[in-house]
């Protein structure tokens, strides 16, 4: 919905457009007023070329008069009076925030400046019996109907005004009455065409305006349905995936404590669901997110090829089901990218590849290219893709073999994703494929030549977890959910609803990991409790952040505070790994 004031805008500006402007006014004051701003701003970014042309001609004609007439010596002070004149109120004019009047009446000074002034020189030379010719006036006219940008209205009693003066000066001064009939026609015509023409000249202005200001509002009005829909995404991703982290960390839970068959079954097929509806609701957050400008910032550090694409595909073992995987990537290759995002796009062409393309082999591959290139390809030998499906596997909830819509097989977002996630990224994508041939999809990526020195030589974490993790969660089941799976790994854990607990478990004891939720329901943030913790430890504590809201603004805070950011819901395998490194800090 719009604002009231962009409403009676709206409605202002339609009824403004229905009831017309024949006589170049607008209803409504506010609307005349504005389009006067408009018009003015309008003439002051053509000023200096105006300007400048206009000093161009009156030095031209000036040196043509001092050097062609007799009489340039004596209309040569006229001349450089009036350039003086004009030169003195440039400075007071351009580049100032005038009121629209005060600047027309100094536009419009201006012109009267140049017109009686060549009036001047032209009578001075007939009084003195030399026949100046009076095309100064016609490029006069010229510049004050189509150049200057004045109202209408001053524009014709400037020019017609100036009209008057030269002709009632040449019949006060004797010129032969044929004479000043043949120019008094010329100029006369020339002021009924300038007048003519300024007039449509300004009615299609005034049109434009009200177009473009109507367009104006249309944006506004478009920018806040994109803000509804971020506050919508936001309110769904808190929402939504608080219950589901706490089902996947239950269902992780109850397979660690029951290692009976029918509850590993049972067990399995809920860790299942919950990984399908987590995979539909990412994709669904993600595309609405990728869809919106500016919500996706692209954050380019250099990154190890190798080691990246080998957990990659570890991390796929699971989903597999028969398909062999394989990774061909000899040697450490290092590219500019965005780990997160690059993540994001490989993960969707495995998945993609593992479910749709009846593949027996997926190879994974990753080699240098030309150009200072580093191509990445994503092979399978499954059935492949015509001509006319390859056209549409991009689109949005385009699903190939799925007529049914059957949940298991997605949304069908999921390369829509990688094609949005690859212009963002400005990577080139391209896909080859024939039926029968299996699918190819490649990615080219910008080499680092220059890797960090420290990149190579890094001991490897270890995979045990031991020692003491405080977790801050206002959630009551995803507390217990997170607090019960942690514990079954071996960690000593202290689970806090709020910010005065986690203090008092603090100071009860040392503590080698936090972990926080984003929203506590308190007047800081998880972040800050984050913060707040460690000044009360009096050292850099390790520290995860949890949050449905990833968004680039909250990353950029966890950087420079040297927190990781997990999205929720988390994978268990994916919790365990960041757990890893930070107790590896500590």
């Amino acid at each position: 919905m719009l604002s009231p004031t962009l409403h009676s805008q709206e409605r202002a500006l339609l009824q403004q457009q229905q009831r017309g402007y024949v006589g170049l006014r607008f209803h409504w004051p506010a609307l005349e007023q504005e389009f006067d701003r408009y018009r003015l701003q309008r003439s002051q970014r053509q000023l200096p070329w105006v300007f400048g042309s206009v000093l161009f001609f009156m030095l031209a004609y000036a040196l043509l008069d001092f050097l062609m007439t007799p009489l340039g010596w004596l209309t040569l002070p006229i001349r450089v009076s009036a350039l003086v004149l004009l030169m003195l109120g440039y400075p007071l004019i351009a580049g100032r925030q005038l009121a629209p009047k005060i600047a027309w009446l100094a536009y419009g000074a201006a012109y009267a400046v140049c017109g009686l002034s060549i009036i001047a020189v032209i009578y001075i030379n007939i009084s003195r019996g030399v026949n100046l010719p009076y095309d100064g006036m016609f490029l006069l006219f010229c510049y004050g109907y189509f150049m200057l940008g004045l109202p209408w209205r001053m524009t014709l009693l400037l020019s017609w005004g100036q009209f008057a003066v030269f002709i009632g000066l040449g019949w006060w001064l004797g010129v032969p009455l044929d004479v000043l009939s043949y120019q008094g026609l010329f100029l006369g015509c020339v002021n009924l065409i300038g007048s003519f023409g300024s007039y449509l000249l300004e009615h299609s202005q005034r049109s434009a305006w009200l177009n473009l200001s109507l367009l104006e509002i249309a944006r506004s009005q478009a920018e806040g349905e994109d803000a509804r829909k971020l506050r919508l995404l936001a309110a769904a991703s808190h929402d939504l995936r608080q219950p589901l982290n706490a089902m996947g960390l239950y269902a992780e839970h109850l397979a660690e404590l029951h290692t009976d068959a029918p509850t590993q079954q049972l067990t399995q097929r809920l860790r299942e669901s919950v990984g399908q509806l987590g995979r539909m609701l990412q994709s669904l957050l993600d595309f609405t997110r990728l869809t919106l400008p500016g919500q996706i910032s692209v954050q380019r550090a250099p990154l190890e090829l190798r080691s990246f694409l080998a957990r990659l595909l570890h991390e796929h073992e699971g989903q597999a089901q028969g398909t062999e995987l394989r990774l061909d990537c000899p040697e450490p290759i290092w590219v500019t990218t965005d780990a997160a995002l690059l993540e994001r796009l490989l993960r969707n062409l495995l998945s993609n590849a593992l479910r749709h393309a009846d593949a027996s082999l997926l190879l994974l591959s990753a080699y240098p290219a030309a150009g200072e290139q580093v191509e990445i390809r994503v092979r399978d030998d499954g059935r492949g893709l015509s001509a006319q499906e390859q056209a549409l596997v991009f689109e949005e909830f385009r699903q190939l073999d799925n007529p049914g819509r059957l949940a298991e097989r997605g949304l069908g977002l999921g390369l829509a994703i990688v094609q949005q996630l690859a212009q963002l990224l400005g990577h080139s994508l391209q896909l080859d494929s024939a039926p029968g041939e299996g699918s190819c999809f490649r990615l080219w990526l910008p080499a680092n030549l220059a890797p960090p020195v420290d990149a190579e030589g890094a001991p490897a974490p270890s995979n045990s977890l031991t020692g003491r993790v405080l977790v801050i969660e206002d959630d009551q089941a995803g507390r217990d959910a997170l607090a019960g799976l942690l514990q079954r790994w071996g960690l000593d854990v202290q689970a806090c609803a709020d910010l005065s607990q986690a203090q008092q478990a603090l100071a009860n004891g040392p503590v080698d990991v936090l972990i926080s939720d984003l929203r506590l329901g308190l007047a800081q943030d998880g972040l800050q409790v984050l913060e707040l913790l460690r000044e009360q430890a009096q050292h850099m504590l390790p520290a995860l952040l949890m949050t449905a809201e990833v968004t680039p603004a909250l990353v950029e805070r966890a950087a420079l505070a040297h927190i990781p950011v997990l999205a929720k819901p988390v994978l268990p395998a994916r919790l365990r790994q960041a757990l890893v490194r930070v107790l590896a800090q500590a």
